[in-house]
């Protein structure tokens, strides 16, 4: 089919489809795109979860996948239907009207790019033409984007999370959202076909919440720090990013929080930072706590006098500062291993 740009006069549908994934998400995105038709009449935005160091090499995955052209997608590009386009690493794809944007904005549920962001900028630009997914992966990124798009008037989809190869984000989307479809994953790309295909009819759409473009607006760095007020309360946490204040905003039970400069966390991404925040803290303290030992070991071993209560003072102190580290080293082993084995996403 050949490719149309979003802006394309023609009678609105369920056209604009945005796809989140974190672990075990390639498998569901091929499975996804290798059921979508090659008429396609719908654009397709995806989000995978990628390390900034990795280059993606996504967008040949699902070239090879399924019938419809994949693309890397770059900042200014055209949102084209019958193209998929994928987020690049190390940076938040958004949908500005007919164009995409591809911004270094601030990590958002300690991921970039993320899927909140991407969500929340299609459904304040669509509207009821979206369609937000949420397939396999860990933790709970996607479920406020989802709460964007349902507010926006748009449709929401989870893989079921019993066939997920990793359950927590279905799950935490069925928790805190409206879901409008929990599919099988074979079943989700016809069903985007049908909604690409079907006219809105000029289907009643609310008022879209302002607070989703104020959040748009925090991923690509020009946030109104004034806005924080507004979209939510001042908590007594600070950001593990930034060390700036943190506000708590809550959308349909779902508790999150953002910092004045834009990095955002549900609450289970702002518990794995304040775990890594202890240990780097833990660290820190056992360094100068071991260091200053050593000064005074070697400040008794060069004291003059042996017997002399100076050096016995010197030795006293340097063997409970040693006694404090054993006690930081067993906190350590005991973090560490607590952090480790949690989820990841």
């Amino acid at each position: 089919m050949p490719e149309e740009a979003a802006g394309t006069t023609r009678e609105p549908a369920r056209d604009v489809a945005v796809i989140g994934a974190s672990s075990g998400g390639v498998e569901s995105l091929q499975g996804l795109m290798r059921s979508l038709p090659a008429d396609h009449r719908g654009a397709v935005c995806v989000v995978l979860h990628l390390s900034a160091e990795t280059k993606s090499m996504l967008p040949s995955i699902l070239r090879r996948a399924g019938p419809l052209p994949a693309v890397a997608a770059e900042d200014g590009m055209p949102l084209e239907f019958g193209r998929i386009h994928v987020a690049p690493n190390d940076c938040h794809l958004l949908v500005e009207g007919p164009s995409l944007r591809v911004v270094h904005g601030p990590k958002e549920n300690r991921h970039r790019p993320a899927i909140d962001p991407l969500f929340r900028s299609a459904a304040w630009s669509f509207g009821p033409r979206v369609v937000g997914v949420v397939l396999s992966g860990n933790l709970d990124d996607g479920t406020a984007g989802l709460w964007a798009v349902k507010s926006c008037g748009g449709t929401t989809v989870v893989q079921e999370p019993n066939e997920a190869l990793h359950p927590e984000m279905p799950t935490n989307a069925l928790m805190h959202n409206r879901i409008d479809h929990r599919l099988p994953l074979q079943q989700i790309g016809a069903l985007l076909a049908r909604l690409a295909r079907e006219p809105i009819n000029g289907a009643v759409v609310p008022t879209a919440d302002p607070q989703v473009r104020s959040e748009v607006d925090f991923a690509e760095l020009g946030g109104d720090p004034e806005e924080m007020f507004r979209l939510g309360a001042l908590s007594p946490y600070t950001c593990p990013s930034c060390r700036g204040a943190l506000w708590e905003i809550e959308q349909g039970g779902h508790l999150r929080y953002r910092c004045h400069v834009g990095h955002a966390y549900s609450q289970g991404t702002l518990s794995l930072e304040q775990d890594v925040a202890i240990e780097t803290s833990l660290y820190t303290a056992l360094r100068a706590v071991d260091e200053k030992a050593m000064s005074l070991r070697r400040l008794a071993a060069r004291w003059p006098d042996p017997a002399s209560s100076v050096r016995r003072e010197y030795e006293a102190r340097a063997g409970e500062l040693e006694q404090t580290a054993e006690q930081l080293r067993q906190l350590l082993a005991g973090n560490v291993s607590r952090v480790g084995s949690g989820p990841t996403a």
